[in-house]
């Protein structure tokens, strides 16, 4: 894979991190860096990329509005975001118009490389602070709720795969997904059904007919 970047950032010690980050990886061919906003949108006239790299806490420069203005534009261009989650509300504004990833100027360089060859791919690459964040605002218990938990197709295939008592890499492997990925599903369903273990994860399974009760076996 032979990835084109555009990175939208005003500070050119993060620009030219990045730029020497990725070069050192292999993969990408090229990376353009641009410091406004205007610069943004005239280079998306000139060319295509593959993921767009930007950081939208830059005064005078990129804001908030900038990525909902980018997905306006398009539903399809990849876009990851590394930023500040200091205004959770901003970070949620820009996670419910579907942004592909997002991570904190925390995160180490492995993480960063991964989540950029993901969401290349097609995946959702969030980190664990932005997790926190997603799961504290969906699934946040309301006492007037009284609606039954449910899972969704990956989520419910993910669970059998961890009951029968397959490891993230395993699932990674057998899903094509990435191990990052498999453990942010994971701490979404454990979030979500409000249990703690995977015995617990494994009971939920066998009630709710996930897997059967003879692929279970304790020795």
């Amino acid at each position: 894979m032979s990835l084109s970047i555009l990175h939208a950032n005003s500070n050119v010690l993060m620009s030219l991190g990045l730029k020497s980050l990725l070069a050192k990886g292999g993969g990408v061919d090229s990376v353009l860096n641009v410091t406004h906003e205007t610069q943004l949108f005239q280079a998306l006239e000139d060319a295509n990329y593959d993921v767009i790299v930007v950081d939208p806490n830059s005064k005078g420069h990129f804001s908030t509005d900038t990525i909902l203005k980018l997905r306006e534009q398009s539903k399809t261009q990849k876009l990851l975001v590394i930023s500040s989650t200091a205004n959770t509300t901003d970070v949620l504004r820009v996670l419910e118009k579907g942004i592909e990833g997002y991570l904190t100027r925390e995160c180490d360089t492995d993480e960063i490389i991964h989540a950029i060859f993901a969401i290349a791919k097609g995946e959702k690459f969030y980190c664990n602070k932005v997790m926190d964040i997603i799961l504290n605002k969906q699934y946040n218990p309301d006492e007037d709720n009284c609606e039954p938990t449910t899972l969704t197709q990956r989520e419910s295939e993910i669970t059998a795969l961890i009951a029968k008592g397959m490891t993230n890499k395993n699932i990674a492997e057998q899903l094509h997904l990435s191990p990052h990925t498999v453990h942010t599903h994971r701490k979404n369903i454990l979030r979500k059904l409000g249990i703690n273990s995977v015995s617990e994860l494994t009971m939920y399974a066998l009630n709710v007919g996930l897997i059967a009760s003879e692929s279970f076996r304790i020795d």
